[in-house]
């Protein structure tokens, strides 16, 4: 089985709601679905999404250019084990926590992607070593749990040899770091990377995932679609 896990497009980071596209997310996201479609080559048995809206937006918009290039597409799936953390609550989170940290001036639109990164970092870090366990529904280790049942139930579905998910930078991040054998330190460095659409290629096999290709943008190679790309 392949699969390709892309991150969701562009959300309205420091926002009043960051779980919506922005504007640049929605260009981000056409420019994806149309390259899926006419280019890619992928046609694909299953389109599984996580639970936030980031996420099904992304995905409404493949199966859509699917369905105009192609005639078919698989119905929509929602799996609520390929969310990622919620952004507003890891956020809130480290802000009860750690009240004084001056990355936290950082939550805000206009940030630089420097200082997003080492807002992340901030963040990562404290939810890594259980200083966050207090305000979290969900512990760092409890979301590895939740992401490696994810990727299990993938592999254990015989009948589908493409699978398209779209999800978050956290949960693809995890999915690298078991194909690669990372520490957590990498994972995050690899979760803070992640481009916005970006595809990561997988190849599970006797229920082992191989990666084969990592943060791809082959929809924003040309000189109209180059400046799409963001981080966050």
């Amino acid at each position: 089985m392949r699969a390709l896990l892309i991150r969701h497009a562009q959300a309205d980071w420091g926002g009043a709601d960051y779980d919506r596209l922005s504007a640049l997310g929605m260009q981000q996201t056409a420019a994806l679905a149309q390259w899926l479609a006419r280019e890619s080559g992928w046609r694909p048995q299953r389109l599984i999404g996580g639970p936030r809206r980031r996420h099904q937006l992304t995905l409404q918009a493949i199966r859509a250019a699917l369905l105009t290039a192609c005639g078919a597409a698989p119905a929509i799936e929602i799996a609520r084990d390929w969310d990622d953390a919620d952004a507003a609550v890891l956020l809130a989170a480290f802000r009860r926590a750690q009240p004084q940290a001056p990355e936290l001036a950082w939550v805000a639109p206009g940030a630089s992607p420097a200082q997003a990164r080492a807002l992340l970092t901030a963040v990562f870090a404290a939810w890594r070593h259980g200083a966050l366990d207090t305000y979290m529904p969900e512990t760092w280790d409890a979301f590895a749990a939740r992401i490696a049942r994810a990727r299990q139930a993938l592999t254990q579905d015989d009948a589908a040899t493409d699978v398209i998910v779209v999800s978050s930078a956290g949960a693809i991040a995890r999915c690298a770091q078991a194909a690669l054998r990372l520490d957590d330190a990498a994972m995050v460095a690899l979760n803070i990377g992640l481009d916005n659409t970006a595809l990561g290629e997988f190849c599970a096999d006797a229920g082992a995932w191989r990666l084969l290709r990592w943060n791809c943008l082959p929809h924003f190679a040309n000189g109209a679609t180059r400046a799409l790309a963001s981080t966050h």
